[in-house]
């Protein structure tokens, strides 16, 4: 993994009524001749804008002293953990596209009890979304799709609330003068600027380090000095994690070493921070090739247990690898020749022999419903079908 890569970032600024920039929105970018956004996943588009403000760029380049508006799809709000970035430094902009179910409801209401700043975003006085406005800090309305007189009945609704108004999309003077009129607070369109692309260059990002950062942050077993240990073995992972560490404490902070980082990051916010290593650099890959990794390297994992094996990390470690090709699309054999594993893990996913080689078939034979399928002396089917559903069970709870 040779050479840096190219990043992007798009920044539009947001002014107050004195036309002073208070904050700017982070959008997603993939070059600088494009500037709209590309069609990608909202969740991984979302995810890339997070990674690459406050992992890979110099954050006080990219916001200066203010915050970033940032973008959550419905995906991203219903995660059940609490957010690696700093509540002083993001805006959390809820997408017009969610759909309002007590189950968003009380995501957004734990967000707001933790202290983050909410807006409602492309708001267009949706009654579906008024459940949301108790919660909202700033509501963004899209005043190229609501009429003046719908601006003007519900900003003195908004207003009376507490409610910041955003006017979006200001795209002429009249625009900005009628809704200044309407004491709206905060202003962002192409009138006042387009957004500009900010480049930086990133170090490749290992994806199977990464996946196995994330399988092992919800491992309920954890061990702290074990995640230090993947980090430390990276140095994509372990450079953006020392970067975020030390633009979010202060200047006073001094960090001794990657675990003095982990330890300062907390288990919480690093299941946040893994989830979104992942999904920032899946957009090329379906999102079940991480999940198959997953559930096979917990199935493996729960089987050695069973089988009282010594080496559990040795079955977990085949299981995750044995997607390695289509991950990095290349063939298997010539992956495993510069990876310098020990030879029974290498006959394992080449041939499927040893111990770890029929363990990784069992699985795979059940992916795809097999009745037919050889087990280990010691492994029932009731046992190996219960470690499956663990398995599958742990893959799906690991943030994607």
């Amino acid at each position: 993994m040779d050479g840096l890569v190219d990043i992007y970032l798009g920044r539009q600024p947001i002014f107050n009524k004195k036309l002073e920039v208070i904050a700017y929105e982070l959008l997603f970018r993939g070059n600088t001749q494009d500037n709209h956004a590309m069609i990608l996943g909202g969740d991984t588009a979302s995810a890339q804008v997070m990674i690459n403000a406050f992992g890979e760029m110099d954050l006080a380049d990219v916001l200066g002293k203010h915050k970033g508006f940032i973008n959550f799809t419905e995906g991203l709000l219903l995660r059940d953990y609490q957010p690696f970035f700093p509540k002083n430094k993001v805006v959390i902009e809820i997408l017009e596209d969610a759909h309002v179910t007590p189950k968003l409801v009380e995501a957004v209401k734990k967000l707001k009890q933790m202290g983050f700043t909410l807006a409602l975003d492309d708001y267009v006085f949706n009654p579906e979304f008024e459940v949301l406005e108790e919660y909202a800090d700033i509501i963004k309305v899209d005043i190229l799709e609501v009429g003046p007189k719908q601006l003007m009945e519900h900003s003195k609704r908004l207003k009376s609330k507490g409610i910041k108004l955003l006017a979006e999309k200001v795209e002429s003077r009249q625009q900005f003068e009628f809704c200044a009129k309407l004491d709206f607070d905060y202003y962002q369109g192409y009138f006042f600027a387009k957004p500009k692309i900010i480049e930086g260059k990133r170090l490749p990002q290992n994806k199977l380090t990464t996946l196995e950062l994330l399988s092992s942050v919800y491992d309920p077993d954890v061990d702290m000095h074990k995640l230090s240990s993947i980090i430390s073995k990276d140095v994509s992972l372990s450079q953006k994690l020392m970067k975020f560490v030390a633009q979010t404490s202060g200047p006073d902070l001094k960090i001794s070493s990657i675990h003095d980082a982990v330890l300062r990051f907390g288990l919480n916010r690093l299941k946040s921070w893994a989830s979104m290593l992942v999904l920032a650099g899946v957009d090329d890959k379906p999102m079940e090739l991480f999940i198959t990794a997953l559930t096979r390297a917990k199935f493996c994992e729960l089987v050695a247990k069973e089988l009282s094996q010594s080496s559990v990390e040795r079955y977990f470690t085949v299981g995750l690898f044995s997607c390695l090709d289509a991950v990095m699309d290349s063939d298997m054999q010539s992956l495993i020749e510069k990876l310098g594993m020990e030879r029974e893990i290498e006959q394992a996913l080449l041939e499927k022999t040893g111990l770890l080689g029929t363990t990784l078939s069992v699985v795979m034979r059940l992916e795809r419903g097999s009745t037919e399928i050889d087990l280990p002396e010691g492994l029932t089917p009731t046992k190996a079908s219960h470690c499956y559903l663990q398995a599958m069970k742990f893959a799906e709870s690991v943030g994607f």
